[in-house]
């Protein structure tokens, strides 16, 4: 696998992580920070878009590069619906 998939694997990583915190976030349900304390809801919604903007900046980067192909945009999805899916058997001790 080439260090670019990585990336792009990585950037969904991101995009996955950082919509249950926003969402929590602006739900104003309190959950779990990044930290694994209970925190106030704009923690949350500060982990969630520090997220989608770190995913964004490296999805500009590797554009840049010239790197995305069909291989990366199958990576990015991979990398979601694994965060989504380890959120989702995770999710009461998330919001413990």
């Amino acid at each position: 696998m080439s260090l670019n998939l990585i990336w792009y694997l990585l950037i969904g990583l991101l995009l996955g992580n950082g919509m249950p915190h926003f969402i929590w976030g602006i739900s104003k349900v309190i959950a779990r920070s990044p930290f694994a304390q209970k925190s106030r809801p704009i923690v949350n919604i500060r982990w969630g878009l520090a997220n989608f903007i770190a995913a964004t900046l490296l999805s500009f980067w590797q554009i840049y590069k010239n790197t995305f192909t069909g291989s990366a945009l199958t990576m990015v999805l991979i990398g979601f619906w694994l965060m989504v899916t380890m959120f989702g058997f995770g999710i009461k001790r998330f919001l413990k």
